[in-house]
């Protein structure tokens, strides 16, 4: 392999596609994936609070925090078929 995708994990320095993996790594790298992406959202979170939330506002920046659906989509009626939590 020549690089990182989304379908690729590095263990011990050495760049693998998850179909190689056993089950155990596969379940271990996924809890880690897992667990960054909800610091990531944390961090994101916080970043959109109070003033500094305003300033990213206000010159158009915004950081996802895991709390919205942002997948669009209608029915035959023109209703939205997802909802915002």
């Amino acid at each position: 392999m020549s690089g990182e995708g989304a379908n690729t994990v590095i263990i011990n320095g050495e760049v693998k596609h998850i179909t190689e993996l056993d089950a155990l790594t596969l379940c271990f790298e996924w809890s880690k994936l897992k667990k960054e992406n909800k610091e990531l959202y944390r961090i994101n979170q916080e970043a959109n609070n109070g003033w500094r939330g305003l300033i990213l506002k206000l010159i158009g920046i915004y950081l996802p925090d895991g709390e919205r659906i942002f997948i669009r989509g209608y029915n035959a009626k023109g209703e939205s078929v997802y909802s915002e939590k």
